[in-house]
């Protein structure tokens, strides 16, 4: 890597100090944790000699993102229970089947559910930190860092990105067979059409085994994922206190369950309308690997940053060519696909594996502080402040 330039004055052993903090002191971070509630407590205390407005919102999330796909396997295989007492409940049997790919889908594309209120919840927040301009205010930016950690995964992990893809088309493909072979059975009464669902319904049970199983492994230290956004955004914040921008007033948001439903993105969007017209910045594994800016991401149906914005990415990144930050495309889905798709500006800057295509360590045990790297956090706090001259020089509209 090339050294950074000699004006960046970024406190690096001070962000890599929050990493520390956030990762070892505090440790696991999962939704709804008292790991979770500790990391934003201490946030607040970072933020309050800084002299600007701090905030923060309670709400509830899923307990977990298992959940989600659980409730889906369920509908799944109560539809085979049911489907054998034969008359009107082979017609309930299809119908609960065929929920299981919609579940699972809403769950994919959404980080939500239709049935949210019958899945277990916690108790999370969102820190806020609000920093005006020199003048009047224009327009508006968000840097978003979420707070959470997610548990060491089997699949959803570093390495597994082609598994997840692959599993999740085929996991959607076998429950929507199943909920054909149940309505057509229900159609036509042919007996043979259960006995042709039983493999589906086996895949179903082995998956939930799995889900489940999951669900008593331990939370990762997150060390990248997402410590080392939240401490970028804390290093920021220290930057914003020292020189507020002419007319973009800043928001720095902390958000909770990012890593379940983005319930805390969800609750930011709702009580502050004035955001409507902001610009959002996402922050993800920004302490290791190649830093890039997404110019697509996604699982099964990609999405792509707001296309002026894709643009302010790369006039900083040519402002800021010492940074070696450049476009790239990840299977990494975050905050800012609930945020594209209810329409708003958004972008994202990721850390990147490329031996894995994935975010470095994610959801495994190695997400430690040893493995963050202290130039790479200098190098996205300063491709973040880049992004917002940038913004502040040139109204995005």
């Amino acid at each position: 890597m090339k050294p950074l330039a000699a004006n960046d004055d970024f406190p690096v052993e001070e962000v890599l100090f929050h990493v520390t903090t956030l990762a070892e002191k505090i440790g696991p971070r999962g939704t709804g944790t008292a790991g979770e509630a500790q990391a934003a407590r201490y946030v607040r205390e970072q933020l309050g000699p800084l002299g600007c407005s701090v905030e923060e919102q309670r709400f509830r999330a899923v307990a977990d993102m298992n959940w989600f796909a659980v409730s889906a396997v369920l509908f799944s295989l109560l539809g085979t229970v049911i489907y054998p007492w034969v008359g009107w409940a082979r017609w309930l049997a299809a119908f609960l089947a065929g929920c299981a790919p919609l579940l699972l889908w809403w769950a994919l594309m959404r980080a939500d559910s239709p049935i949210w209120f019958l899945l277990p919840h916690v108790r999370s927040q969102n820190v806020l930190a609000r920093f005006s301009p020199k003048e009047s205010v224009k327009q508006r930016a968000v840097v978003l860092s979420h707070l959470d950690s997610n548990r060491c995964r089997l699949v959803w992990r570093a390495g597994k990105t082609t598994a997840i893809k692959l599993g999740s088309s085929a996991t959607l493909g076998v429950y929507t067979l199943n909920a054909v072979l149940y309505l057509i059975g229900a159609a036509t009464g042919f007996s043979w059409l259960y006995l042709a669902s039983l493999p589906g319904a086996l895949y179903g049970v082995a998956t939930l085994v799995i889900l489940v199983a999951e669900l008593r492994l331990p939370y990762s230290a997150g060390a990248n994922d997402n410590a080392a956004a939240v401490a970028v955004n804390l290093g920021i914040a220290g930057r914003l206190a020292q020189d507020r921008l002419r007319s973009t007033e800043v928001w720095l948001a902390f958000t909770g369950a990012e890593e379940v439903d983005h319930r805390g993105l969800k609750r930011l969007l709702q009580e502050h309308e004035e955001l409507r017209g902001a610009t959002f910045i996402g922050l993800e594994g920004v302490g290791a690997g190649e830093l890039c800016y997404l110019s697509c991401q996604g699982l099964l149906k990609p999405y792509r940053p707001d296309p002026k914005l894709l643009e302010l990415a790369e006039r900083a990144a040519k402002r800021r060519p010492e940074l070696e930050i450049e476009a790239a495309e990840m299977m990494v889905v975050d905050e800012v696909q609930t945020l594209r798709r209810l329409g708003f500006r958004a972008i994202c800057l990721a850390g990147r594996d490329a031996a894995t295509e994935s975010l470095p360590y994610w959801h495994t045990s190695a997400d430690v502080v040893e493995n963050v790297c202290a130039e790479t956090l200098a190098k996205a706090a300063e491709f973040v402040w880049a992004m917002l001259q940038e913004l502040d020089q040139g109204r995005v509209g």
